[in-house]
């Protein structure tokens, strides 16, 4: 017999018997002022059969209200404490009702942080794995060319002078990515702070276009902003500038001969609406989705060409997000790209 059951008819027989002390007492008193002793055995009868009644009634209603409510959610309790799938169920009581929903509650939660937490190992593993093989490339490339030098490659200037040129292009390529790696981390570890505040994001993009001039025209594009003498915007201007930067680059990177990259800044709607345009080979449809997310390229063999680390665009959704600024990106392949965030003003 369990606790609960034992409990109620605990509880069942104390009421029984003291309705039955009662009656037969009363009865008793009323039977022997009234002085008619015959009439005693009829009313013990009575009392008793009441009684039987009266217990077998209680102990039903005891267990449908109380016992069977109790043991059902201790079920749904031990249930949910080895992992397994609650059962819910509806009760008249409201009390007991109240705290099946709770259960069931609990249950969702459980089963949410449960599914989150496996995507996050699946996230996990799949980080882990592409860091392994983005950091591998770069050094395997670099042994490769540290071996043929040291077996005599070292002789001939020509070809000791490529195989440093190109170590040293894996060594910064290697570089940045790590550098990425450890910005990405600190902004979603909440690590890294924002500073927000008023500044003028119009100067800022002149400033970012002025420090990737000579990159665009090394590749033959030409980087320009449209822009007003002056646009106050909130939020953190070295992180903005970050953005910018990421953004650019990659207009640079895969942007064609004769291209162009506009950093555009226009007031919407009480916001301020900063986007930066190119006219390279643009992103396919189906790969719009994915693109701001670490290590995802579109075309890899030409990432790693143009040096790419993957991280750039994950960092950037990671500070505007930060930021609250929402964000779209609009491209067409052989058209170019446009990536634009909104910021307060």
């Amino acid at each position: 017999m369990s606790v609960q059951q034992r409990y109620g008819r605990q509880l069942i027989g104390a009421f029984v018997l003291g309705t039955a002390i009662v009656w037969l007492a009363s009865g008793g008193i009323v039977l022997w002022l009234q002085g008619i002793p015959a009439a005693w055995v009829i009313w013990i009868v009575a009392g008793i059969i009441l009684v039987i009644i009266v217990r077998a009634a209680s102990l039903r209603w005891v267990k449908h209200s109380f016992v069977t409510p109790l043991e059902e959610l201790k079920a749904a309790l031990d249930a949910l404490a080895i992992g397994q799938q609650v059962v819910s169920h509806r009760y008249s009581t409201r009390p007991f009702d109240e705290l099946a929903r709770a259960v069931e509650r609990v249950a969702e939660r459980i089963q949410a942080v449960e599914q989150s937490v496996e995507h996050l190992q699946k996230v996990r593993s799949q980080f882990l794995a592409n860091v392994s093989h983005e950091l591998r490339t770069p050094l395997f490339a670099l042994e490769g060319y540290l071996e043929t030098l040291l077996d005599g490659a070292l002789e001939d200037p020509a070809v000791a002078r490529n195989f440093l040129e190109k170590a040293q292009t894996n060594l910064q390529r290697l570089s940045t990515l790590l550098a990425d790696l450890v910005e990405i981390a600190r902004i979603e570890s909440g690590e890294m702070r924002m500073s927000f505040r008023y500044f003028d994001i119009a100067d800022l993009a002149r400033t970012i276009a002025q420090q990737y001039e000579q990159r665009a025209h090394q590749q033959d594009v030409s980087i320009s902003v449209v822009a007003p003498p002056e646009q106050l915007a909130y939020g953190d201007r070295e992180r903005i500038g970050q953005v910018l930067a990421n953004l650019v680059s990659n207009a640079i990177k895969y942007n064609v001969p004769g291209g162009s990259v506009v950093i555009r800044i226009v007031r919407e709607d009480g916001r301020v609406a900063v986007s930066v345009e190119d006219t390279g080979i643009g992103i396919p449809p189906e790969h719009h989705a994915r693109v701001f997310e670490r290590f995802y390229r579109v075309d890899a063999a030409r990432s790693r060409a143009v040096g790419g680390s993957g991280l750039g665009l994950a960092i950037v959704k990671h500070i505007l997000e930060a930021h609250r600024a929402p964000f779209e990106l609009q491209s067409e392949v052989g058209k170019g790209t446009t990536i634009r965030f909104w910021l307060k003003s």
